[in-house]
């Protein structure tokens, strides 16, 4: 098999961070954040503030929550919202993640544009990148769509 081409100014990792996780590879260091002094950061991963919207009117202590959710954060996770699309929307993107990986790949993401599946675009060899896969598709305006990379599996993703 020919070895890759070089990278090239908006080149996508050969392999999604679900591929490497299921290979048991180590963590490219691409990946990883270090210190000014090139050592590692052991950064924590931090708890997203939840804020029960079916209690705000009647917890002082969920509105406390939220108020320190908007001055410490800038966001917050709702639950019990109400709104199923939501849900809907949250269960459909579970499923096309659940897909097998060549299911997928046919709605990367062109090397240089924004739409489609794949992880972050590099620009530099310096990068650190994020450690998602993600699916990223226009909604509105509604002319800009690009429907190429909008999943037609599942079916209920269009």
């Amino acid at each position: 098999m020919a070895e890759p081409a070089p990278l090239s100014k908006t080149h996508m990792p050969r392999k999604t961070v679900q591929e490497l996780v299921l290979s048991g590879e180590e963590i490219p260091g691409n990946y990883i954040q270090k210190d000014r002094n090139g050592v590692d950061l052991d950064v924590p991963l931090a708890e997203i503030p939840v804020v029960n919207l079916t209690s705000l009117s009647t917890s002082k202590e969920e509105l406390e929550k939220l108020q320190s959710a908007l001055s410490s954060w800038g966001y917050f996770q709702v639950i019990n919202h109400g709104i199923s699309f939501l849900d809907e929307v949250r269960e459909v993107t579970k499923q096309f993640f659940k897909l097998p990986e060549e299911e997928k790949r046919k709605y990367s993401r062109e090397a240089d544009g924004v739409d489609g599946y794949g992880n972050d675009k590099i620009i530099s060899e310096q990068q650190i990148l994020d450690w998602t896969d993600q699916l990223y598709i226009t909604i509105s305006p509604e002319d800009q769509r690009r429907l190429k990379f909008w999943p037609e599996n599942p079916k209920s993703f269009r």
